[in-house]
């Protein structure tokens, strides 16, 4: 395989493991609600980076998903 292909594979693996990571947190705790907020900053981070690049959200497997999602997850639970 190409480095280009590779990265791309590595990319949708890292964002997908994010995104996933994400959605499992409960935010029954303040620890909880941390843990959302750093994933809301990873996943908004590397949204705007491939957006820069030209890299669209479906591309690494993120179709349809915002990170602000997260946040809204967060604020359900308070």
């Amino acid at each position: 395989m190409n480095k280009q292909i590779d990265a791309m594979v590595v990319l949708e693996e890292v964002a997908m493991s994010l995104k996933d990571s994400a959605e499992q947190v409960e935010s029954n705790s303040a620890f909880d609600e941390g843990r959302l907020m750093g994933y809301y900053e990873a996943l908004s981070t590397l949204l705007s980076q491939c957006a820069a690049a030209g890299i669209e959200s479906g591309d690494i497997g993120l179709s349809g998903f915002t990170p602000e999602d997260l946040l809204k997850k967060s604020q359900k639970a308070a």
